[in-house]
């Protein structure tokens, strides 16, 4: 396995399972109305390294901030949306 060693941001697609990753768009699938649609690896990489913060999409009804352990996850939703940090 890679060594990532001090994580500080992590960029993704598709935001971790069960994190700001609820289907609830109208025109969604039937099958996926209601259900979490994010990533277990996603989700076991940031319970594992603790990066400080996480951008991911995909589930632009998911827009958001939540954490996981230390972990700041930012959903920013659709285009045209975005999240202004200041990380000094």
């Amino acid at each position: 396995m890679r060594n990532f060693g001090d994580l500080d941001i992590l960029l993704c697609h598709q935001p971790p399972y069960g994190v700001l990753d609820k289907v609830s768009f109208l025109g969604a699938p039937e099958h996926w109305k209601g259900k979490h649609a994010g990533s277990k690896a996603i989700f076991d990489f940031i319970k594992r390294k603790q990066p400080g913060k996480v951008f991911c999409g995909h589930i632009h009804e998911g827009k958001g901030k939540k954490k996981i352990g230390k972990s700041e996850v930012y959903n920013v939703g659709c285009a045209g949306d975005y999240v202004l940090l200041d990380i000094e």
